[in-house]
Order: structure tokens, then sequence, then C-alpha cells
């Protein structure tokens, strides 16, 4: 539960920095404003934080086929847009009436699920190789036997002492 819950916080985090990013690109160059009205301040991180619950969609404790894998990426990608499209909507982020406004939307929904996938899944992987090379080291130093280990650390530390007791 505590991994999950970080990792919620993770995604929170890259969603919010991607969706600041996106309007400051969106209010300097695409429609420039001179300012951005406070509720945006609100808005960025509760959209953020619904977008983010929606990576538990995929499985914590077992592995999925391809196939399976495809299908929740695509019902994320379909549920960020709803939540993005909605609250943009409600919070009248884009022009109902100017096709391209909501084009510009769909584009940078596209730009920042692809960007936090990419670091989060590149993250995972490192996370796996990080603990399966832990896992590799424990695993050789599980196969080392009592012979191999010195004098001390075989027969306990008590007998180690007292063969170098013994031999001064």
């Amino acid at each position: 539960m505590k991994e999950r819950i970080r990792f919620l916080f993770y995604v929170f985090s890259l969603v919010t920095t991607c969706v600041v990013i996106a309007v400051a690109v969106f209010t300097n160059l695409l429609e420039p404003s001179e300012t951005v009205e406070s509720a945006v301040l609100w808005q960025i991180p509760l959209v953020s934080f619904f977008c983010s619950l929606g990576g538990l969609i995929y499985p914590w404790d077992r592995c999925c086929r391809k196939r399976e894998m495809a299908v929740r990426v695509g019902v994320h990608y379909v549920y960020i847009n709803m939540v993005v499209l909605g609250a943009g909507f409600w919070f009248r982020w884009y022009r109902t009436d100017h096709l391209g406004s909501l084009a510009v939307m769909v584009v940078t929904i596209a730009l920042v699920y692809v960007v936090v996938s990419v670091i989060s899944w590149r993250r995972s992987a490192e996370d796996a190789r990080a603990i399966n090379e832990r896992l590799k080291e424990y695993q050789q130093q599980g196969d080392r036997g009592p012979g191999d280990l010195p004098a001390e650390d075989a027969a306990g530390p008590e007998k180690g002492r007292r063969q170098r007791r013994e031999t001064k």
C-alpha cells in the first residue's frame, strides 16, 4: 500500500509539472496572455490528482500479458482524456466554439501522457534493475558455504576468538 501511495505522489508531481509547463507554453506562445487566472493554481493540482488516480488501473501484484497491458493503457489514456477535457470544459480552459482550441488540448494531453509514461516506465525499469542486482548479490552470498567464510564467521564469534587466542 505504501508503494502505491508513493507512486501516486510521484505521478501527481510529474503530471503537475508537465501541465504547468504546458500552460506556460500555451499562454506564452499559442495564445499569448499577460496573466493567468489565479483559479488555475488550484485547478491544476485537482486535475493532476484525478489523473494520477488513473494509475491504479495497472496491477501491482502480478505481471500481465501484452494484450491486457495494451487494453489497460488504452483505457487509462481514455480516462485521462475524459478527466482533462471534462475539467477543461468545466473550468473553460479551451473554447468550445473553436475546433483548433480543442485540438491543441488533445495534442497537449497526448504529449503530457507520453512524457509522464516514459519517465514512469524508465523509473520502474531502473527500480527493477536495482532490485534484481540486490537479489543477485544476496543469492551469491547465500551460495558461499561455511568453508568460504573466515573462522570467526564460520564457527561463530566465540570459537573464532578462541582460535586467535590459542595461536598467540
